[in-house]
């Protein structure tokens, strides 16, 4: 099941360049692409005459034309020329959905247009502020979208799928503190003279054995997940808010349904210390591999689940964040398929 209303992302910036972009979100399919203006456009995609993919067609300015008989659909969906003859049908034109484009990402609203609201996309200011230095990239996961959730708010997983860049004892003997608001949980982990995760380490250079290593995280359903993580020498203030004597790295993570069975990964990781130091851009390049590890260990899990179907399946301690985050997704999913006005569907 999805939330309907609600901004998901569907894409970088760069992806939208001379060709339209096919993608399906929440089993839709849609065509993404951007006008001669500079801005982007969604529309279902399927031309309204005889239903080939407008993704196959092309972008006109700033409108798309469909690629088999040549109708063409501006950006709101109507269809506003048919070569063929000089009037266009009544009621030609396809549904376009609400687009933003924001913080280097092109968010899409799937739901009811007139709920559009874009104060709800998160502030990610951090991609593309000049004081800071992003990395990021987009993967194709074959796994339900909440399971990649779970992985990515289950901080005690490090530990062992990635003992080399992430793992470390500390998650794991350091139990969560959550505070839950109406659309959003919060999570921290202040883990003080701690084992430093392995990456963070290498970053700082840091040769102490023990450091102030902090984990928080925001979850905005259904789909946004920002991470400020860092170590600290002890003792010097860190959770205080005084990191002068350690490194701050800030990761997103996008995480928007394709199907029940695959999902778009769209992740960033910037820091906003040594900017122009291209060797540790490199070596903080190998979260890359870190987030691949979490992607192999949950197609494999898919896997397993259509195996077993319906096995039962325990719960722990560790499981908090990502049971609180299942059930306000849950509830949010119910709220808006009992609402008096249903949420708009393709």
């Amino acid at each position: 099941m999805f939330l309907y209303n609600a901004w998901y992302v569907a894409a970088w910036d760069h992806d939208l360049r001379d060709t339209p972009l096919p993608r399906t979100f929440l089993k839709q399919n849609i065509v993404l692409f951007r006008t001669t203006e500079g801005s982007p456009a969604a529309l279902e995609d399927r031309c309204c005459h005889r239903c080939a993919p407008l993704s196959a067609g092309t972008i006109i300015g700033n409108e798309i034309q469909c690629g088999y008989h040549g109708l063409v659909f501006d950006r709101d969906g109507r269809c506003v020329r048919v070569p063929s003859q000089v009037k266009v049908p009544p009621g030609a034109a396809v549904r376009s959905y609400p687009v933003v484009e924001r913080h280097r990402w092109i968010w899409i609203w799937m739901g009811d247009p007139v709920r559009a609201d874009q104060s709800l996309i998160p502030n990610l200011y951090w991609h593309a502020d000049p004081s800071w230095r992003m990395i990021g990239d987009y993967f194709h996961v074959k796994c339900h979208y909440q399971a990649l959730t779970d992985i990515q708010l289950d901080n005690t997983h490090s530990r062992f799928v990635h003992p080399t860049s992430l793992g470390n004892d500390g998650a794991i003997a350091t139990a969560p503190r959550l505070r839950r608001e109406a659309n959003a949980i919060y999570g921290a982990r202040l883990m003080p003279n701690s084992d430093p995760p392995p990456i963070w380490r290498r970053a700082a250079d840091y040769q102490l054995e023990k450091a102030d290593h902090w984990l928080t995280w925001t979850y905005r359903p259904p789909g946004s997940i920002t991470f400020d993580v860092g170590i600290a020498e002890p003792g010097t203030g860190a959770f205080e808010g005084n990191r002068s004597r350690g490194i701050t790295i800030y990761n997103s993570h996008g995480i928007t349904p394709e199907t029940e069975r695959t999902t778009h990964h769209f992740w960033t990781s910037s820091r906003n210390f040594r900017c122009e130091d291209e060797a540790l851009t490199r070596t903080l390049g190998e979260i890359r591999n870190t987030f691949l590890e979490d992607v192999a260990m949950l197609e494999a899990q898919q896997r397993t689940l259509e195996v077993f179907p319906g096995a039962p399946m325990i719960d722990i301690n560790a499981d908090a964040p990502t049971i609180q985050a299942r059930s306000l997704l849950g509830r949010m999913i119910d709220a808006e398929q009992n609402a008096p006005a249903a949420a708009v569907r393709a």
